[in-house]
Formats: structure tokens, sequence, C-alpha cells
């Protein structure tokens, strides 16, 4: 009967003191879409605007309490970010291939300003899309559907990376790795 007692006891204290404890890991994330410039960066602004716009994102996600941000860099086979391998991002300046200016770094920044404020940074690319088919703006000369045509599929309004091809896979893990490389993100993440 003590015994028993003594586990009872012992469940009880142990419950409600493991309750009292935060987690030890919780993701609590918000998304930043950059496609359409739905959430950033604001149309038609310089890079100090963009770069305001940005911090005012990441300070209102850190006070909802927000620990992770999944920020777009490649919402159509372009990059948010300086790239060798594909062209600057039609949302960035309206201009495709385009670069900010004065110019900056739009991941470098994010990295480093959600990083000030204990928040991951996770890479979000879309590896396929490349377009709508009809075309909303003019793609840079450097763009993979100018460079490689022959990987194109289109499906309904939008064009897409053939998944299928070897060469389409390779390209795109060669875009990952450069991203994961160069800079200090801490996931990866694509739809």
């Amino acid at each position: 009967m003590k015994r028993s007692v003594f586990l009872l006891v012992f469940a009880i204290v142990t419950t409600l003191y493991a309750s009292s404890l935060p987690p030890k890991r919780e993701f609590r994330g918000a998304w930043i879409a950059t496609i359409g410039n739905i959430d950033w960066p604001p149309s038609g602004v310089g890079s100090d605007s963009q770069k305001q716009a940005l911090v005012n994102i990441l300070d209102n996600l850190r006070d909802a309490g927000i620990n992770a941000v999944v920020f777009q860099i490649r919402p159509e086979c372009d990059a948010m970010y300086a790239s060798t391998l594909e062209p600057w991002s039609y949302y960035l300046t309206g201009v495709q291939g385009r670069a900010p200016s004065p110019f900056y770094d739009p991941l470098q920044f994010a990295v480093e300003e959600a990083h000030k404020r204990g928040m991951e940074l996770h890479a979000w690319f879309n590896p396929y899309r490349v377009q709508k088919t009809s075309g909303a703006y003019a793609t840079a000369t450097n763009h993979v559907s100018k460079t490689h045509p022959e990987w194109i599929l289109s499906k309904n309004k939008y064009r897409y990376l053939d998944p299928g091809l070897p060469q389409v896979r390779d390209y795109v893990i060669r875009v990952f790795m450069d991203v994961v490389r160069r800079y200090d993100i801490d996931a990866v993440h694509f739809d």
C-alpha cells in the first residue's frame, strides 16, 4: 500500500513538474511569401524601404512569439539573393535580372535580422515553378526558361521545370546547394 501511494504521489509530482517546463524544442513558424509581393517586398520601393518593411515584419513576428521564419527566396526560378545561377527576382525591382539599388543581398539581410531576434531563418524554394504561361513580365536572358527551354513543361496557366529530367534535378540541387554553402540558413523548405 505504501509503495502504491508513493508511486501515485511521485507520478503526480513528476507530471506537474514536467508540465510547468517549456518544451525543449518548439517550432512556431511563419511564412513570408515573396511571389507576387504577397508579404514582402512591397512593390515599387527601393532597398531602404524593402529593408525597413522586412524589419517591421520580423519585429511583429518576434513579438507574436514566432521563432522561425520560412522566407521564400526562389519563387519562379529566380533569386531573392545574389546568385550566379539565376537572375534576380522580378518581385524585388520590377525587372527580372536587375539587382536592388542601392545594392544589398535580401537573403543575407533576412538571415542577419532574423538571427538578431533569436529566430531561425529557413530558406523556402519553389524548385520547379518557372512562371505563368501568359508571361506577366519579361524574363532575363539568363533565366532557365531561355537557357534551357527544353526543360520546360506547361500545365494550365503555368510553366514548370520537368522534374523527370535528370539534368533538371541536378540543376535544382545546384541551386539549393549554392544557398546552403553560402548563407547561414537554418533549414531548407520547398514546395
